[in-house]
């Protein structure tokens, strides 16, 4: 379909016309737009000045659709599910062929050659129901319709245990994962327990940038020691457990101290010792003294002969001493 306006700058010649183009190799338009006669009439009035017209043309064209590529449940539909996937008391059905393509996981589980040994269901005790299904649809290129940033991490999960990564490569692209303060903890928490290295790496880099709007929140707060360890220490390139312990408190991460003050005293040696000390009189940490005035009770000698501990402050190897002093009379 087109439309064709023309406008004259004469207000007596003025035409238009709306057209559908069934053979294309025809024209269409006026013979006679305007006669001589009428021109004539009209030119001779404006001598002094121009005649226009002007063409205003729309045209509406049927775009031809190409033909989309069918869905996997799609090609599927002639074929009755096989196969079921059990959790608690609900079923999501699948065949045996398309989860042992996608995942080699299943494939294992599948590839008995004697038929009447192949398991014709799997029980799912670590992933929710609705996990499951959400997966297996998601797999099948059905539509997820409001997909959360939870919901997309724990499908990621389950495709993880069952290492079907298409899907995992597919899912990582979503918007839902572009970092931001409010997706971080999720993001971060997956990436680390399913050692996606290259995820977590640019997770700690956006970190270092957004620390005080996430340092904060629950999930944060509730991680595992390892866990914001190793992400303090990426961030910021601290190399020690003592460095990561300044940063904590100089940071108002203080949840972390400690645990990890526990972790290091657990496992304190003669080459940590004089760090350890340095700490706990710098941050002036009662209880970590005390740790470390224990390990001086029990390894005197080596300890107090070293030139690290002599090169310690005078007013720390005092302190420390009385300490020691005062912990060792209570245990006697």
């Amino acid at each position: 379909m087109s439309k064709c306006k023309c406008i004259s700058n004469h207000p007596s010649i003025q035409k238009s016309f709306t057209y559908s183009y069934d053979d294309t190799s025809r024209g269409y338009g006026w013979a006679d737009y305007v006669s001589h006669k009428s021109f004539g009439s009209i030119s001779g009035k404006r001598k002094a000045k121009k005649f226009t017209i002007t063409c205003i043309l729309e045209f509406d064209i049927d775009k031809q659709h190409d033909a989309s590529v069918p869905r996997v449940y799609q090609l599927f539909r002639h074929e009755s599910p096989d196969f079921e996937l059990v959790v608690d008391s609900n079923r999501v059905p699948a065949h045996k062929n398309f989860l042992s393509l996608i995942s080699p996981v299943f494939k294992a589980m599948l590839s008995s050659d004697i038929a009447e040994s192949k398991p014709n269901e799997v029980k799912i005790t670590d992933f929710s129901f609705d996990t499951v299904k959400a997966a297996i649809d998601f797999c099948y290129g059905r539509e997820l319709e409001d997909l959360s940033l939870g919901t997309a991490v724990n499908i990621l999960r389950f495709c993880h245990k069952y290492s079907i990564t298409a899907a995992i490569e597919e899912i990582e692209k979503l918007s839902l994962f572009d970092l931001t303060t409010d997706s971080f903890c999720k993001i971060v928490r997956y990436a680390y327990d399913c050692r996606k290295i290259k995820l977590l790496d640019k997770c700690c880099e956006f970190f270092k940038g957004h620390q005080d709007g996430i340092k904060a929140k629950a999930e944060f707060v509730d991680f595992p020691l390892i866990l914001v360890v190793d992400v303090l220490k990426k961030a910021f390139t601290l190399k020690t457990l003592f460095d990561v312990l300044d940063h904590a408190l100089q940071n108002g991460i203080g949840f972390i101290v400690n645990d990890l003050e526990d972790f290091i005293g657990a496992i304190i040696t003669f080459d940590t010792f004089c760090l350890a000390v340095r700490y706990a009189w710098k941050w002036s940490r009662d209880r970590f003294k005390k740790v470390c005035a224990k390990y001086l009770i029990n390894n005197r000698e080596q300890v107090t002969d070293s030139q690290d501990f002599l090169n310690l402050p005078a007013e720390v190897v005092l302190s420390i001493l009385k300490v020691a002093h005062e912990g060792k009379r209570r245990i006697a």
